[in-house]
């Protein structure tokens, strides 16, 4: 197939097209611009004349190329498939149907009505995307076991690493209350955060808190494994790509997680939410070396079961054959096959 991968949202559609090359399809990855991203949702619509270029070219690259399906990451994007008159697959991967308001709902309705199937990427994004039709599939998001992968064990590497942004999304409250406590319960806790969202500042003044730039992706194997302990989200009760990546390096994550029911199995996530609860668990992992090394051959083992990269590749290989054969999709399979 020659398929065409639209956008980039946490490095999952670059991904799966390197997936998809994997199993023998030519695929072209095409990254819009984007104008006004940043800006708040309300004030978007100043963009609209921009974006609507932005649309127009990438219609353009879809149709010159011959592709026979595009995959499209982010609800209302999905437009693009809908004005160029080309099949799509339609992936949303939180915010855009979390957050959306009365200028983008109608927006996302005409793409979700338009696409051949929907993909959401988190299993709390299921009652979002429902509302607008009855047939989204979660997708688990894909990790690439082999690059995240772990270099030393995690009883030999001691620290923290906040894998999130600090943003109120992500639970910076709950982040930032336990980093303070740690500064006065265990201050020998090394703690490392990248500078993203707007309380970086607030941290960086914990002693106990080094503050790093934002790395490229190439980095982030390294710097998890250069830690013995990772702290992700601690708001919404799921897993982003960036605590599935620490568990694939065999480190234990701390984070908050409720969607259980979608897992044939539990995943060994340490859950804790509250800033006390949060700190309680860093202190027990950095005091028990052997019990960081078994969570992490447990996380790492339950990722190459449900999050291959490999697994997801396969899922919108299977889907976009169907579309473009005139069948029924197959209903996907657990553990998904690679």
């Amino acid at each position: 197939m020659r398929i065409a991968e639209i956008n980039d949202i946490a490095s999952v559609g670059s991904e799966i097209t390197r997936g998809l090359r994997a199993r023998g399809h030519d695929v072209t990855f095409l990254q819009p611009k984007l104008v006004g991203a940043q800006l708040h949702p309300l004030i978007k619509p100043v963009v609209g004349p921009a974006r609507a270029l932005d649309w127009a070219e990438i219609i353009k690259a879809v149709r010159s190329g011959h592709f026979d399906i595009a995959h499209i990451h982010y609800a209302y994007l999905g437009n693009v498939g809908a004005l160029g008159r080309f099949p799509y697959i339609l992936h949303c991967h939180g915010t855009d149907v979390r957050g959306t308001t009365a200028f983008t709902r109608p927006l996302i309705r005409n793409a979700f009505r338009h696409a051949q199937h929907v993909f959401y990427s988190t299993p709390d994004l299921e009652p979002y995307c429902r509302q607008y039709r009855d047939d989204c599939e979660f997708l688990p998001n894909p990790i690439d076991t082999e690059t995240f992968a772990p270099t030393i064990p995690a009883s030999q590497r001691s620290g923290v690493f906040i894998c999130c942004a600090l943003t109120e999304i992500k639970g910076v409250e709950h982040l930032y209350d336990a980093c303070a406590r740690l500064a006065d319960e265990r201050p020998e806790i090394a703690i490392t955060a990248v500078e993203s969202g707007p309380e970086g500042a607030r941290f960086a003044r914990l002693p106990n808190v080094t503050m790093i730039p934002r790395q490229h992706r190439w980095k982030l194997p390294r710097i998890i494994n250069q830690h013995g302990i990772v702290l992700g989200w601690l708001k919404l009760g799921i897993a982003g790509m960036a605590e599935l990546e620490a568990m694939a390096c065999a480190r234990p994550v701390v984070t908050w997680f409720d969607q259980d029911a979608v897992y044939p199995e539990e995943p060994p996530f340490v859950r804790a939410l509250e800033g006390a609860d949060v700190a309680a668990a860093i202190i027990r992992l950095a005091d028990d070396a052997a019990l960081r090394d078994e969570l992490g051959r447990d996380g790492r083992a339950w990722v190459s079961r449900y999050h291959q990269l490999s697994q997801a590749a396969a899922r919108v290989e299977t889907v976009a054959y169907a579309i473009l054969d005139g069948r029924s999709i197959p209903e996907p399979a657990w553990p998904p096959a690679a």
